[in-house]
């Protein structure tokens, strides 16, 4: 579930506006919509190879409309499509020179809404074109591809890049922060598979990031977070071979959810490599104050290997309490993502997240299912509520600081969200929202005060070290090369000096 941050230059807006947006985020943006002049619009539209969509264009609408919907009220001055890189460069400069609030859109999945903006919403996301070396096994993409958009070419060939399994994310995004997917724990992250990257910095002049030249930056890229450094236009990866594997999809009924949880742990934590899982308690129907009896343990993820291996590995977990469903099959590797695919979360949504060094023991979990029984309730089924996904395995061969990507000493993703509807009153939606802030709180004592970046959060309070951690000053430093003035800047961006 990742998405492409490359964000804005936040310039000339204010400290005002700034205390607006941490009290009211769309507020606060709908002001600078408001207020915003022509700007020499026109130019930019003429200069471009493609299109700028302005408020009375038939796409505005469409093209303006964001993965998570709380933020659909922040409409963008201007979209302006981009055909190519050069269209890129006209626009940040255009943005530059006309001291403009703009943000870049890939897969625009920024669970924070940073992919969106009042200013100039700069669309990569026609640029699209994904490519396949058989021989070198390189693929390289535009930075507009999705995931969609690899699976459909590389689903011909027996090699794949570890990715996520949303077809819609931008494989930008989802590289730049790192990049969790299902092959994660067996052939590392996105960002592990990167051998190159061409992207336009804030000295307009496109330039190539890799072991070899500007080796400063390709570190930092690895991990960061997107947004920090430039608009990517091309992307190249080493791929890995792909074979058949084994798909499970398992749910217990709602009993024996602590020792289901710390079995599911334990299955994973025995078979780093060769197991990656996406572990949870779920409530089985919608409503308030859901009783242990409405919370079923449940469990999503593939198996590199055999079938009838893996129905060996989980039989103990059978004998523990017998599933209420189970689906598990041998299939390819693409059929597999097929299975796998989902667009969730959608709609209205907040995330939150933690890193588990080890796992989450009784006690967590204990806390995790009091919490559940907490919910305030509304019209959306409550499907994440606790979250475990496996990120250890492969993805700890490497060091904390060989990339930006520091959290290598992890197992797992703790990750907790809210999801409501338009039939929901403010004054539930509000509960919900302080539902979450305490249950985030509270777990903090059983999880490490470290979060993932592609699971942005406006409201973390120590957001530079839950990201970034020991990596943070040597990011700033790069930043200070690579972005003086800070033209890449937004709530969230890394600073040019670690606080």
């Amino acid at each position: 579930m990742a998405t492409t941050f490359s964000r804005r230059g936040f310039i000339g807006a204010g400290a005002a506006a700034g205390a607006a947006l941490a009290a009211a985020p769309n507020a606060a943006f709908a002001q600078f919509a408001i207020n915003a002049g022509d700007g020499g619009l026109p130019a930019l539209a003429r200069d471009m190879q493609g299109r700028l969509l302005l408020p009375d264009d038939y796409a505005y609408r469409y093209s303006a409309r964001s993965n998570n919907a709380r933020y659909d009220n922040v409409l963008p001055r201007a979209i302006a499509l981009c055909a190519s890189q050069g269209d890129v460069v006209r626009c940040l400069r255009w943005a530059r020179d006309n001291r403009e609030v703009f943000a870049v859109r890939s897969g625009g999945h920024s669970y924070a809404g940073y992919s969106t903006t009042p200013g100039l919403l700069i669309d990569v996301r026609a640029l699209r074109r994904v490519s396949v070396d058989p021989g070198e096994q390189t693929l390289t993409v535009q930075g507009g591809a999705t995931n969609q958009d690899v699976a459909n070419v590389l689903s011909a060939f027996p090699f794949a890049i570890p990715s996520g399994r949303c077809p819609t994310v931008g494989v930008t995004g989802l590289t730049l922060g790192g990049g969790w997917g299902f092959a994660s724990t067996h052939a590392g992250l996105t960002c592990d598979r990167l051998l190159s990257t061409e992207l336009v910095p804030a000295s307009l002049e496109p330039i190539t990031a890799s072991s070899e030249t500007n080796a400063d930056l390709f570190w930092a890229l690895r991990g960061s977070g997107g947004g920090n450094f430039g608009i990517h236009t091309s992307l190249t990866y080493r791929m890995v071979p792909v074979r058949e594997v084994t798909v499970f999809n398992i749910v217990w009924p709602a009993q024996k959810q602590v020792e289901l949880m710390l079995a599911l742990q334990d299955l994973q934590l025995n078979n780093p490599r060769d197991i990656s899982t996406r572990s949870k308690v779920a409530a089985e129907q919608a409503g308030a104050f859901p009783g242990r009896d409405q919370l079923a343990a449940q469990t999503l993820g593939l198996f590199y290997g055999p079938e009838s291996a893996f129905r060996e590995l989980i039989q103990p977990l059978f004998r523990l309490l017998e599933p209420a469903r189970a689906y598990i099959r041998q299939m390819s590797y693409w059929e597999a993502r097929d299975y796998l695919v989902t667009d969730d979360p959608e709609g209205f949504f907040d995330v939150r997240s933690s890193m588990v060094r080890e796992q989450l023991a009784a006690d967590a979990l204990e806390a995790s299912l009091s919490w559940m029984s907490k919910w305030p309730g509304g019209a959306m089924r409550q499907t994440n509520m606790g979250i475990l996904f496996a990120i250890g395995g492969a993805v700890g061969d490497k060091k904390p600081d060989e990339t930006a990507y520091v959290h290598r000493g992890s197992n797992f993703i703790f990750e907790m969200e809210r999801t409501w509807s338009p039939l929901d009153p403010p004054q539930l939606v509000e509960q919900q929202a302080r539902w979450l802030d305490d249950y985030f709180a509270d777990m903090q004592r059983f999880v490490l005060a470290r979060s993932y970046v592609n699971f942005p959060d406006r409201t973390l309070k120590d957001w530079q070290q839950a990201y970034y951690g020991e990596n943070l000053a040597r990011l700033s430093t790069v930043k200070r090369r690579y972005d003086p003035d800070n033209l890449f800047r937004f709530e969230q961006s890394i600073p040019l000096s670690p606080a």
